[in-house]
């Protein structure tokens, strides 16, 4: 079965959830170069994938050093979150929203541009939000493909943000519109990023919306570090999942826990596809993911296997 252990992006995009200090720190000495060592180091010890927030530019950057080096031809998979909402807010404050706009189209190849802004503006005039999100992922995902093959981006996860919005707005249509767009258009896993599962979980069982061959990333760690509204509730949760895949994130509870901790904790979890972790180093990478690798092929092999 094939080990899903995924490269997370905060080291390199200046994101700690404990010390902004220290992320600004690792930011400043990885340039280009030294993330692709991390890449190397990270994909020879066992790494199949790269979650990458977009469009942060540091994100772009580094995915076009992986398309012109051919890291991404030799199979390494792409799993973008979508919207960078920190980035937008960001942006808002210093451009305006007409800045943010024009930034975002710059990005757009121009066979795409007009067929985008005749679906978002038609969706505008009649007031469509559901018409607007897929206009939305369609201009971030043409920035993705414009740079990487189709073929590698492997899900497309809407950020927590939009997704705990919209269970507590109980507004399934968001989860109908989008699964639908990302499996029509681009035959990708559509997927959702959440920091509570359990009201996830509870809230598709009500609306009666399907969750099989959907793709779910949400916490999971010892300490119950964003884990919603408690980690006993999350863990509850996971026998129900088995016929979608589950990516744990925030193992580390953004550093606070050793990788022994993690693992030893991952190892008693039911129903996981596989983990994302950031690294900020070649040795980091390296330890991570072979200790990583280690235990996807011993759950494997076990009565609580990993889901591919």
């Amino acid at each position: 079965m094939k080990q899903t252990l995924l490269i997370g992006d905060n080291s390199f995009i200046g994101i700690s959830h404990l010390s902004q200090l220290r992320a600004r720190e690792t930011l400043e000495r990885l340039e280009i170069n030294a993330i692709m060592n991390i890449f190397d180091k990270a994909t020879d010890a066992g790494a199949t994938g790269f979650v990458l927030s977009i469009p942060h530019p540091t994100n772009l950057e580094i995915l076009r050093e992986l398309a012109n080096t051919g890291r991404l031809d030799s199979g390494l998979e792409l799993y973008p979150i979508l919207p960078y909402a920190a980035g937008y807010v960001r942006q808002m404050n210093e451009k305006g929203a007409g800045g943010v706009l024009n930034e975002t189209l710059a990005r757009i190849p121009i066979a795409d541009k007009a067929k985008i802004a005749m679906k978002g503006g038609l969706s505008a005039i009649k007031f469509d939000p559901l018409g607007l999100l897929n206009a939305y992922v369609d201009m971030e995902l043409s920035g993705i493909i414009k740079i990487a093959p189709p073929k590698s981006i492997r899900a497309v996860f809407l950020h927590e943000v939009v997704t705990d919005l919209a269970v507590s707005f109980h507004a399934s249509g968001v989860f109908d519109s989008f699964t639908r767009h990302l499996r029509k258009r681009y035959s990708s896993k559509p997927g959702f990023v959440t920091r509570n599962l359990s009201r996830l979980v509870k809230f598709a069982e009500d609306a009666g919306i399907p969750l099989k061959d959907i793709a779910i990333m949400s916490p999971f760690n010892s300490s119950g570090f964003q884990m919603n509204p408690s980690k006993e509730s999350c863990e509850s949760c996971l026998p129900k999942l088995t016929d979608c895949s589950v990516i744990a994130m925030s193992v580390l509870a953004g550093g606070y826990l050793t990788l022994d901790n993690a693992v030893n904790y991952l190892r008693e979890l039911p129903s996981l596809s596989g983990v994302v972790v950031g690294v900020s180093s070649e040795e980091h990478a390296q330890q991570t993911f072979t200790k990583l690798r280690t235990l996807m092929a011993a759950k494997s092999n076990s009565q609580l296997p990993f889901r591919e």
